[in-house]
């Protein structure tokens, strides 16, 4: 059966750990300036490979510390890269990540931190999810968690990608060729980041809400999140449910990038368009998502990573050891129902 081509049903980029820094974007002595301009280059590169590019996917950190300021200079970049891809407004899509929270706002023993660190003590990961949805819930503590990252929500929102108590996460439609939907969940990773992230001591916590996926009928989902289970409290529990109930996962945060058939799922891990240039293995990437329906029970996912060359000061295909700047993947879906005439 024809599963991968050039000619695919949905093709988004994808971008993460942007990290725009107040103080240090925007003039002369912008070092990551060279960087977003090949990117723009880059991007025209792809676009002369596939038929369109249909929206844009940011996986977190697209400030360094969560103030207006980095976001004001983001957004007119974002808007850059969403006119160079076609598409409007509602075809960007963008969950936080621990740079987009405001720490300042978290003081040590304030609001937010002891909220958090009430949450933390919990001893079962029912516990865990109990604590999270009644600090939720509650009309007087449920807006806490959240405003660490109000200069984010006010960017978000110009995108419908706002976050709050009611609702943690967004969801996004987008058509197959098949006429079924790839619907995609934006999960906020960030409810419990703070000073002292770590991804042996200080976990995140997704939340049963943002776990739950309810099965429908010709819906496929996809999630898309800054941190990946490994950095969460849930670890196991989220592995098994998203790469059950969701054929595709993306990721960021941890700046190297790859991607995995796990359970009935493809996980990818982005880099980050921005490192720190302290890093060891300082390597800017991006990459393109391509969808497609294949027959009644698949899909087919074609990434395009794309890596910095430092030798020609621009980005570049990331091949494989098969000579190809791409990689494919077939996975299982939900039989198709009647969709009528």
């Amino acid at each position: 059966m024809a599963e991968h081509s050039d000619s695919p049903d949905l093709v988004f980029v994808h971008l993460s750990d942007i990290h725009f820094r107040k103080g240090r974007v925007g003039d002369a002595h912008d070092e990551d300036r060279v960087l977003r301009n090949e990117l723009m280059l880059d991007l025209r590169r792809v676009l002369s490979r596939l038929p369109r590019l249909d929206g844009l996917l940011i996986s977190g950190d697209i400030a360094f510390a969560g103030k207006q300021e980095e976001y004001a200079y983001g957004e007119n970049w974002i808007e850059s890269v969403r006119e160079l891809l076609g598409c409007g407004r509602e075809a960007v899509m963008l969950t936080p990540g621990n740079h987009d929270m405001d720490r300042q706002l978290i003081p040590a023993n304030g609001e937010v931190d002891l909220l958090q660190s009430e949450i933390r003590d919990a001893t079962t990961p029912q516990e865990y999810d109990d604590r999270l949805a009644a600090a939720l819930r509650d009309e007087n503590r449920g807006g806490i968690l959240f405003v660490p990252l109000a200069a984010y929500n006010a960017f978000a929102k110009v995108y419908g990608c706002e976050v709050s108590p009611a609702r943690p996460f967004w969801e996004r439609d987008f058509k197959l060729r098949d006429r079924t939907t790839v619907r995609f969940r934006g999960i906020t990773t960030t409810l419990l980041s703070g000073s002292r992230d770590n991804e042996q001591t200080h976990k995140m916590l997704y939340g049963g809400a943002q776990r739950a996926i309810l099965r429908e009928p010709n819906v496929r989902y996809a999630i898309i999140g800054h941190h990946p289970p490994s950095w969460t409290i849930e670890g196991d529990i989220a592995d098994q449910l998203f790469s059950t109930l969701a054929f595709l996962q993306v990721f960021g945060h941890v700046h190297t990038q790859w991607a995995t058939r796990i359970g009935n799922s493809v996980r990818f891990i982005a880099g980050a368009v921005h490192p720190s240039r302290d890093e060891l293995a300082w390597n800017p990437r991006y990459s393109a998502i391509a969808i497609s329906a294949v027959d009644n029970r698949h899909l087919a996912i074609r990434i395009y990573p794309r890596r910095w060359s430092t030798e020609e000061i621009a980005f570049i295909p990331d091949f494989n050891s098969a000579g190809q700047d791409y990689r494919d993947y077939t996975v299982d879906v939900e039989p198709r129902g009647d969709l009528g005439s």
